[in-house]
């Protein structure tokens, strides 16, 4: 092996490592004695590279980037080697000692025995994967969609999240601008072929899809086919429209990724959930425009909050945070909204959701609610100023009122999920 593939191979070893997210801690430790037998062939061999270019022998010309492969913090990157290997450590154990204790049930094996039984293993995750891929093709759409949230959640959408609210501060956020939004994230992946594996749409399908309605929306500059309204309507067999919005059907959605993943290129793999995660961002503040606009946003999976009674409960604190008190009031500009947008939405998918819920349908409970979930970031120092001084600043009424409210506050710094709010903070 070339002296640059070792250096490559093990600088990305590095960059694998960080990714592993495995209970059984055997493949820590194999992976840090794979990473020592590594570095040191690398080692030897540059030695020997090293001495030949004295002698004026060029083994081969570099091929690496120096300045990326020669800073330490690179292959050290978040020190989860470090902390995997210390708490491997943590008996004072030697390294034959931990891996005796990992690998006991096959320790006295022979390394023949260990290929025959690796062998059977092989041919045991063949079957699994053969039932795996038939159990997915005879399933119900109903799993796909129950799921669909948690698989699109499993990327990061950060930078998606973020580069959409620079957008809206660019325009004015008006219904029109939305609807031209969603058309264009649309198209944006339509173009990228995602549907490539759907099945070729009825010539009466094609003529009854709206696409006047959607080529209406796209850029003057748009150039219109045949190919691209074949498209257009092969994804709308997979979603419906509702006075303008389009709702996907996350189950026969979700199963038409799931049967043609590994025919999908990566990036179309990723704009499969990125149309809709796009569409997630858009619709929100649809609703909060047109808030009757929510019942078309149904979702059956325990992780979403789109068009659940927890959407009305997200919907009233956004509101509540985007007027002027909270920057005011606020310990640091990072808790901005999309923060608090990111915030709102995990703590109505956390397992205090429904103790939130419950609370906020009992008549007059709403000002309580909100009081308690202030009083918590209070305490979580998100939010700076006395309990008084910040609900005047909410809800700029009478003494008595703005008491009452302080009051709720107080309160909420003893309710049980306080502490998951704290702990979110602060991990």
């Amino acid at each position: 092996m070339k002296f640059s593939d070792r250096v490559k191979k093990y600088y990305l070893s590095k960059e694998i490592y960080e990714s592993l997210d495995d209970d059984f801690p055997g493949v820590y430790a194999l992976f840090g004695l794979c990473n020592d037998l590594a570095v040191s062939g690398a080692i030897q061999q540059g030695e020997e590279m090293y001495e030949d270019l004295k002698k004026g022998k060029l083994r081969e010309i570099p091929d690496y980037n120096t300045k990326e492969v020669t800073k330490f913090e690179n292959y050290e990157r978040t020190g989860k080697m470090r902390h995997d290997m210390r708490e491997l450590a943590k008996g004072g154990d030697k390294i034959g000692e931990v891996l005796y204790k990992l690998f006991k049930p096959i320790w006295d094996l022979t390394m023949e025995d260990l290929y025959y039984i690796n062998v059977e293993k092989t041919k045991r995750l063949i079957e699994l994967i053969i039932k795996i891929h038939a159990a997915i093709e005879e399933a119900d759409p109903a799993i796909f969609e129950e799921n669909f949230f948690k698989l699109m959640n499993c990327h990061d959408w950060t930078e998606l999240e973020s580069d959409y609210q620079k957008e809206k501060k660019r325009h004015r956020v008006t219904m029109e601008w939305l609807q031209e939004k969603q058309e264009q994230e649309l198209q944006k992946v339509l173009e990228l072929d995602i549907m490539c594996h759907a099945d070729e749409p009825s010539s009466q399908f094609l003529e009854s899809v709206d696409y006047e309605y959607h080529r209406g929306c796209l850029s003057c500059n748009f150039k219109d086919s045949d190919d691209y309204k074949k498209a257009y309507a092969k994804f709308m067999h997979y979603a419906t429209r509702k006075e303008n919005l389009i709702i996907p059907d996350y189950g026969s959605y979700g199963k038409y990724i799931a049967l043609h993943q590994y025919s999908f290129r990566q990036e179309q793999k990723i704009a499969l959930f990125k149309v809709v995660k796009s569409l997630e961002l858009i619709q929100r503040d649809m609703v909060l425009l047109r808030p009757e606009l929510g019942k078309y946003l149904g979702i059956s999976n325990d992780e979403g909050i789109e068009g659940s009674r927890y959407f009305a409960i997200y919907i009233n604190l956004l509101k509540m945070f985007e007027k002027p008190w909270f920057k005011e009031f606020r310990s640091d500009k990072k808790y901005n909204l999309e923060w608090i947008e990111r915030f709102l939405n995990d703590l109505l998918r956390s397992e205090w959701r429904d103790a939130i819920a419950d609370e906020w349908q009992k008549p007059g409970k709403v000002l309580s609610v909100q009081g308690n979930i202030i009083g918590c970031l209070i305490k979580a120092d998100v939010i700076n100023g006395s309990d008084l001084s910040v609900a005047s600043a909410i809800i700029n009424g009478t003494d008595r009122e703005n008491k009452t409210f302080a009051t709720y506050m107080g309160r909420g710094k003893r309710e049980p999920y306080c502490d998951w709010i704290c702990k979110y903070i602060t991990p």
